[in-house]
């Protein structure tokens, strides 16, 4: 079994908040080597964008990691926005209804 490998890299930070790229692949095995830092920078009360184009695979772990930091984001009255979105995240999103849930544009 291959090591999976998932990384952040900050894009930008303004006024507005973060931009975060989410690289690699987020699956059960990665989703907490990246949770606790995403929940921090939820916290801050700052809308975060996650630039989700370099994601080469994302599993429903990672689906529902978005939709805890989305509710996380909420609580601290800051938005969640799921930016360039691959085609077949996208498409897994819909099936599990996850998109109704999330902001997102495709990418």
């Amino acid at each position: 079994m291959g090591k999976t490998m998932i990384a952040l890299r900050t894009v930008t930070w303004d006024d507005q908040g973060p931009e975060v790229a989410v690289v690699g692949e987020l699956d059960v095995h990665t989703v907490a080597a990246i949770e606790q830092r995403l929940n921090r920078v939820a916290d801050r009360g700052a809308d975060l964008v996650l630039d989700l184009s370099g994601l080469a695979f994302c599993d429903s772990s990672g689906i529902s990691l978005f939709l805890r930091l989305n509710r996380r984001c909420a609580r601290s009255g800051a938005r969640l926005l799921l930016d360039r979105v691959p085609p077949l995240l996208a498409k897994s999103m819909r099936v599990l209804g996850a998109d109704r849930e999330l902001c997102c544009r495709w990418g």
